[in-house]
């Protein structure tokens, strides 16, 4: 018996440890997308998703499907319609200097054009794809005003996959008047840069915490290979 459950095991684990980790990554990432839209149903939290860093577009899809299936008629949970704003160069990482040096998070691999992003949504309404320099989105430079996006409610769920400070804190910066009660800010590489609290997505949102004390954070989730999720919860 011994010898036979064994080697079931190893075949699942040698199964298992094939799968390539970005799969696993996504897979997690859709799981808590779809609890994040049921939690905010359920609580009658009215809002948008955005998202920066769109790359192949497959976080955002997850979102999309999430966004349509969240809801429970025979509980009463109601269905709420979001728009979905996507961010992203789709050409390359850009970062802030030195500070962003990293041996993964460079170049063009992550990214693909926009145009053939843009088609794998052709049949989405609600999803809406822009592609700049997220480091350069002022908001204090008309061009970058929510309402020149269509922008015309708060934000419901804001994911941040760019992996590094500079474009991370300038979207934070940018989306500040964006986040409500309730708000889940999702960071795709929290735990990047082996740790170091002083770089990354971990920088940027400590920060940004600092800079706006109206805003407590709630441990919400972790998921994937160095996803970390938390709500907003407004200082009364």
């Amino acid at each position: 018996m011994y010898i036979l459950t064994s080697k079931i095991v190893d075949l699942v684990l040698n199964l298992w440890q094939r799968v390539p980790g970005p799969v696993i990554h996504n897979l997690e990432k859709a799981r808590i997308l779809k609890k994040i839209f049921c939690h905010l149903n359920v609580d009658g939290i009215e809002g948008d998703y955005f998202e920066f860093g769109v790359a192949h577009g497959n976080s955002m899809r997850a979102a999309e499907l999430a966004e349509k299936h969240s809801h429970f008629k025979s509980l009463g949970v109601k269905h709420f319609s979001r728009n979905l704003y996507g961010f992203d160069t789709f050409e390359n990482f850009v970062g802030g200097g030195d500070i962003d040096s990293h041996p993964t998070w460079e170049g063009d691999l992550f990214n693909v054009p926009q145009k053939l992003v843009q088609r794998r949504f052709k049949r989405s309404r609600n999803v809406h794809l822009f592609k700049l320099d997220v480091n350069s989105m002022d908001p204090k430079v008309e061009r970058f005003n929510y309402s020149n996006f269509g922008i015309k409610r708060k934000a419901a769920v804001i994911l941040f996959d760019m992996d590094l400070y500079g474009p991370t804190k300038s979207a934070l910066t940018w989306a500040t008047n964006l986040i409500q009660q309730g708000t889940f800010l999702i960071f795709d590489e929290y735990f990047s840069f082996g740790g170091d609290q002083q770089k990354g997505e971990s920088r940027a949102l400590n920060e940004f915490m600092i800079e706006n004390p109206n805003f407590m954070l709630r441990d919400f989730a972790s998921y994937g290979v160095g996803g970390k999720i938390f709500v907003v919860d407004l200082v009364k």
